[in-house]
């Protein structure tokens, strides 16, 4: 039997992308917008979008962060992504202790300290992690999740900062989006830039501080 050499191309392209259809199990809902042609590195050269109200922002942003004070705006976006089941872009009205359809908090093991209001899971698919444990959604460190975001860093921003998201395995500061790295990301945002700037700010206090005393010593 003789197969056309075109068919034979395209079965295992066409048994691929079944694959990856299949794999996730992440649908749109209110809440949030599934970005099935989007992955990670997609999602770091989106375009900043300038704006004044919501009504400037695209479908995956979830407010336009406003900033009075220079008259500025940034349409913002809080997106999770992973390879099991691409992006997903997370809307105001999401919440995580009710949403039960997406769980994107997961843990390291079930009996980590966690919010206990968080919602539980009841099997595999409930979870962004694809591994459900004892009712807790469990990190896959074979596939870590990804956290992106822009207004959190000012509207000023000039592009989309992505980093691993909270109780993801990490090496250092950098890898996580929280900035804050003890072995696993923690979940308070902390932001290096003004870390510095107050370094700097004390730096030169202390110099002051030494001059005076010098001065009235002399």
């Amino acid at each position: 039997m003789k197969f056309d050499k075109k068919f034979l191309i395209f079965l295992p392209n066409l048994f691929s992308f079944t694959l990856a259809g299949f794999a996730s199990t992440v649908s749109n809902s209110t809440d949030y917008i599934v970005l099935s042609q989007y992955k990670l590195e997609d999602i770091k050269k989106l375009p900043i979008t300038p704006c004044k109200d919501d009504s400037d922002c695209p479908s995956y942003s979830n407010r336009c962060a406003f900033d009075i004070e220079i008259d500025a705006g940034v349409c913002d976006m809080n997106v999770y992504c992973n390879k099991f089941n691409g992006c997903v872009a997370l809307l105001n009205s999401f919440d995580s202790h009710k949403s039960t359809s997406l769980i994107i908090d997961s843990f390291q093991t079930p009996n980590d300290e966690k919010d206990p209001n968080i919602s539980k899971c009841k099997s595999d698919s409930d979870c962004f992690t694809n591994i459900c444990k004892e009712g807790v959604c469990i990190v896959d460190d074979s596939d870590p999740i990804y956290n992106c975001i822009i207004a959190e860093f000012g509207v000023h921003q000039g592009h989309v900062t992505c980093g691993k998201a909270a109780n993801q395995l990490c090496d250092d500061h950098e890898d996580c989006i929280s900035n804050q790295c003890f072995d696993v990301c923690d979940s308070n945002y902390y932001n290096h830039t003004n870390d510095a700037s107050t370094i700097t700010l004390t730096k030169i206090l202390g110099i002051m501080i030494l001059l005076i005393l010098s001065v009235l010593l002399n």
